[in-house]
């Protein structure tokens, strides 16, 4: 028997779609059509597109075609999808590659600036990261908060209703850098949970201006069972509908005292 207690990410996921203002239906509701987001292949050798705190996995039977965009803003025709639960991620098992992802932006401007993720454990080893955004361009630019994503992937077998076909599913997704989140799950009376607090002093407003050379700095730290995860942000997209940033990847484990340390991720041999 599974039991899952979903309050504060229900309640995450609430202000951050009101925070949107109006959302396209899709946004909760998966089905065919387009879909835009940065081609990640995780350490786990799993694929999907990730646009801002929006992830949409792609089966690991179809998943090869996008290996030559790993890492770019792509867009697909998906003529298949599924999504166990509404709201929720959702699995394209067929599609066809349109392209580049439409740079159309109205709200969200991503020129110039570049999104970077940085390792801040410390002594004490907790999975805590800096997640830094610069303005390397010449023009100020409107940074909106709740379009990052930070997004933390782990092994699929404890993520409540995951879309995920492959070994690895998102842990921690559809958050943003404002409201903190966490799920549990207990099945056969073993509980499992997973959260991430931002440190208040790091914390940024809603919306912010950010200068030519500059760059704001937020840390975040999760709280998980030991492991092997990763680590990465996205920023922008809307719900798969534009261009998106991603940053770096990063590789961790977390033993059973709580101690975080980097690892090298493993290269797969279909690449």
């Amino acid at each position: 028997m599974r039991r899952f207690i979903l309050h504060a990410f229900c309640i995450g996921l609430v202000c951050i779609l009101a925070s949107r203002f109006i959302i396209p239906a899709r946004a909760g509701l998966r089905g065919p059509g387009k879909y835009c987001g940065v081609v990640v292949f995780d350490r786990w050798d799993t694929c999907f597109l990730l646009s801002g705190h929006f992830i949409t996995y792609i089966s690991d039977s179809v998943k090869n075609n996008l290996r030559p965009f790993d890492g770019k803003a792509m867009q697909i025709d998906a003529l298949e999808v599924s999504q166990p639960a509404n709201p929720g991620d959702a699995l394209v098992r067929k599609y066809k590659i349109i392209g580049p992802a439409p740079d159309n932006h109205q709200w969200v401007l991503l020129d110039g600036l570049d999104l970077v993720a940085q390792t801040d454990f410390h002594p004490g080893g907790t999975a805590t990261f800096l997640i830094e955004l610069r303005n390397s361009g010449n023009k100020q630019i409107t940074v909106n908060s709740t379009e990052f994503g930070p997004t933390l992937l782990g092994s699929n077998r404890n993520v409540p209703l995951s879309a995920s076909d492959g070994i690895s599913g998102a842990w921690i997704t559809r958050a943003d850098l404002l409201n903190s989140t966490w799920w549990e799950s207990e099945d056969d009376e073993v509980k499992v949970s997973a959260s991430y607090t931002i440190d208040p002093k790091t914390r940024p407003p809603e919306r912010f201006q950010l200068g030519p050379g500059q760059s704001v700095k937020v840390r975040i730290t999760f709280h998980v069972p030991p492991g092997q995860y990763q680590f990465m942000v996205g920023y922008g997209g809307g719900v798969h509908e534009e261009k998106s940033l991603a940053s770096n990847a990063i590789s961790f484990d977390l033993n059973d005292e709580g101690i975080a340390s980097t690892t090298k991720p493993k290269i797969s041999s279909a690449r």
